[in-house]
């Protein structure tokens, strides 16, 4: 069977699981859908790859070789196949334009739904299922150059449209009341529409008229500063030891929330700022050393080592 015939059986199966009336099925059904869109990923992979090469594109190991006309190629060795970061850097080398946003937003609402699944979980594999609908749908017309109707019957992508509109429609009426808060900045606002609900997943997030924020899935109630707070950790939190990055986000000094944007220099509830640059030695403050003080580490450490002599 081929990757293609395998990407677009895992798709019905997970579309099919999410129309039983089954809880169980709903995970099986998060895990088919997005290994089915990894799949399509690895086919075109293989289409590219070079006759010979024995799938040179989609595996994780590569070596050189000498062909018959002595020419070095490069072909694949082993059965591992490429994972999502090396999918990534394939297609960017191959110009193959993915919006790995949204995939990434897949990936994650599929771990959390396996890790923390709930019955209430519905409406974010509604989310998820959206998001593959459009990535599936812009890949195979762009890059498979297929009907994907076609491909994969108009019972299975009638059933994906109708859940897209349907998720649509809802996040529209979401959006438009959110927006009738006030934010402080538009990308807050965009990491506040992103955010997924801590109790079903779900980023169907909206206002009431009396300025009250709640999960319009299950009900969950924040209060602004607690919604903010949240996203911001979701969307900015982050941060790769091993590659020596450190987050763009720390704790606020005056309101002790998680807010406190170093790129933006403000705090984005309170909005107090402070000075990075060190007002004893004039080096820029670490990250880790912000406190509000001006002052940083080693020179505060220096400070307290003499009035102790002293």
């Amino acid at each position: 069977m081929s990757i293609l015939q395998n990407a677009l059986n895992s798709i019905i199966i997970g579309v099919e699981d999410f129309n039983m009336d089954d809880d169980r099925r709903l995970l099986s059904s998060t895990r088919n859908i997005f290994a089915g869109v990894l799949l399509l990923f690895k086919h075109k992979l293989v289409e590219l790859s070079p006759n010979g090469s024995d799938e040179v594109l989609i595996k994780q190991k590569l070596l050189p070789t000498q062909n018959s006309s002595g020419e070095i190629v490069w072909v694949g060795k082993g059965a591992k196949t490429v994972d999502v970061q090396q999918i990534k850097e394939r297609f960017k080398s191959l110009d193959i334009s993915v919006d790995w946003d949204r995939l990434d937003k897949i990936n994650r609402y599929r771990n959390n739904i396996e890790h923390y699944y709930s019955t209430e979980s519905i409406d974010a594999i509604h989310t998820l299922l959206s998001n593959s609908f459009l990535v599936i749908r812009d890949f195979i017309t762009t890059y498979l150059e297929e009907d994907p109707k076609e491909l994969l019957g108009e019972e299975i992508w009638t059933t994906l449209l109708e859940i897209n509109e349907v998720y649509e429609a809802e996040k529209e009426d979401c959006i438009n009341k959110l927006k009738e808060l006030e934010w402080r900045n538009d990308w807050v606002f965009d990491a506040v529409l992103d955010y997924g609900c801590d109790n079903c997943l779900s980023d169907l997030i909206t206002a009431n008229e009396d300025g009250s924020i709640k999960c319009k899935s299950c009900g969950n109630k924040y209060s602004r500063e607690e919604l903010i707070e949240k996203a911001l950790i979701q969307a900015y939190g982050s941060y790769r030891i091993q590659d020596g990055e450190e987050s763009d986000l720390i704790e606020c000094p005056y309101c002790q929330k998680r807010t406190y944007m170093i790129s933006e220099n403000e705090c984005q509830i309170c909005g107090e700022e402070f000075e990075t640059e060190c007002m004893r030695c004039g080096m820029t403050i670490p990250s880790c050393e912000l406190d509000g003080s001006g002052i940083c580490g080693y020179c505060s450490y220096m400070a307290a080592k003499r009035d102790k002599e002293d």
